[in-house]
């Protein structure tokens, strides 16, 4: 359920956040997402897909009807931006957006779509739909953080193990904030 007074503030955040994360790709600052797994993969990455929600959120209702055919019940932009995610998680495809200026490009690009294509999945689908493809995410997220906090060994060439173990603390952070974020939504959206 969308409110008149959010679509513009929603766009100016969404405005911000794509700004503010596809600067952290750029020289000088980049140098924090290469220096730290944390930076890239706990700050980035989020700020990156909240700038394609909350652009979507800002006023492209247009958008969302003409996109409707192809997106029934939310499951084909669910299944994208998790295959998205995903891919976004492999240590390998992190290693790639670190040493490769274009494969940063196609991460910020598709992280910010990823952010969009959920924003629309979420308003076409029931909250079970929602359950499955959220609750998938934030055992993603959580399992995946602990791996990262607990090997012995050095999953991505480019960051330090010091650097892995402080992101898995962080991943592991934003899988409980994203089910604590999607349980106030859905709290305050059915009461």
């Amino acid at each position: 359920m969308r409110h008149k007074w959010f679509s513009p503030f929603a766009l100016w955040i969404g405005l911000a956040l794509c700004l503010l994360g596809s600067t952290l790709s750029i020289p000088p600052v980049r140098s924090l997402i290469e220096q730290s797994m944390t930076w890239h993969m706990v700050v980035q990455m989020p700020i990156l897909f909240a700038g394609g929600w909350f652009l979507m959120g800002g006023g492209w209702d247009l958008t969302k009807k003409s996109l409707g055919s192809w997106n029934q019940f939310g499951l084909t932009g669910f299944i994208a931006a998790q295959l998205i995610i995903t891919y976004w998680m492999l240590p390998i495809s992190i290693d790639r957006a670190v040493v490769m200026p274009q494969v940063d490009v196609f991460k910020v690009l598709s992280l910010l779509a990823s952010g969009a294509l959920v924003q629309i999945s979420v308003s076409r689908s029931p909250v079970v739909l929602q359950l499955f493809f959220v609750g998938y995410t934030v055992s993603m997220l959580i399992s995946t953080g602990v791996f990262l906090a607990t090997t012995e060994r050095r999953l991505c060439n480019a960051y330090s193990m010091e650097s892995q173990l402080s992101a898995g603390y962080g991943v592991v952070a934003l899988g409980v904030a994203l089910a604590c974020a999607w349980g106030f939504r859905i709290n305050r959206h059915n009461p």
